[in-house]
């Protein structure tokens, strides 16, 4: 789709926002459609900056896709760090630079994280990527389509089957090959999907099922379970040691993303 920007013809380009490199595969039929920009918020790669982005350059410049190079990438040191001391001005930077991609580009469908309360990362990048499109429309862009992938379970049955999916793409016979073989190819990522295959048919993965998410608001307070799984997984990790203290949902992310919100410009409510 062709639109005028500042009298220059542009190419709008669809706007993919993961959390974790790796998460490109969870839509890999629809990125190798659409050939989006794709923002990644973390490497991945626990205090490495790097992480694993080499694989995910790979397999999103191997369908004609874009990675984002303007915004910064942190390390998942950084982001545990920064949510504890409640250091939030570097992400407010991360999402006013998203919400100015958003509006330079004129972006019209968006997809990032769905909030599951399994990871830390993937619910932060879904909260700040719904403040970017708030600040975008007062910037004066407005995103027509935003949407969430799961990325826990089946495509077909987020939040355990509680929702009900707003768009469902049924990949033919080469684009599931593909998309199979990017995910089984992926060395970073070999025990997650091993794991992913045993727990459903590999066949679920055909379908690539993409929600509506709630609004800036409601995606901070509304999770598929009363406590978080990363809350019990770091209580675990804490009594091994591993851990110095445990990321609570309503102690540390709910005002660290109200922290952003209110830094670029966006009202409380």
């Amino acid at each position: 789709m062709l639109s005028i920007y500042k009298n220059k013809t542009i190419e709008k380009m669809p706007l993919l926002v993961i959390g974790h490199p790796g998460h490109e595969i969870r839509c890999h039929g629809w990125m190798s459609r659409q050939r989006p920009r794709v923002e990644v918020l973390t490497s991945g790669g626990g205090a490495s900056k790097l992480g694993r982005l080499a694989s995910t350059r790979e397999i999103i410049e191997q369908v004609g896709a874009k990675l984002g190079e303007s915004l910064p990438v942190f390390s998942d040191h950084e982001i545990y760090a920064n949510l504890l001391s409640q250091n939030w001005e570097p992400l407010a930077k991360w999402t006013e630079g998203l919400a100015q991609i958003i509006y330079k580009e004129q972006t019209d469908f968006l997809l990032t994280d769905m909030v599951e309360g399994y990871n830390t990362s993937h619910d932060l990048v879904a909260c700040l990527t719904a403040l970017s499109v708030e600040r975008a429309a007062l910037l004066g862009w407005e995103v027509k389509q935003v949407f969430c992938q799961p990325l826990e379970g089946r495509p077909d049955r987020a939040w355990e089957g509680k929702l009900s999916p707003s768009i469902t793409l049924e990949l033919n016979s080469e684009e599931f090959s593909k998309k199979m073989a990017a995910a089984q190819n992926y060395p970073e990522l070999a025990e997650e999907v091993k794991k992913a295959l045993e727990q459903n048919t590999a066949e679920s993965f055909r379908k690539e099922c993409f929600y509506k998410p709630a609004n800036g608001r409601d995606i901070l307070t509304k999770l598929p379970q009363p406590v978080p799984f990363y809350e019990t997984f770091g209580e675990l990790q804490v009594s091994r040691g591993k851990f110095k203290e445990v990321i609570r949902h309503t102690k540390h992310l709910v005002p660290f993303v109200q922290k952003v919100r209110s830094s670029i410009g966006l009202s409380q409510e």
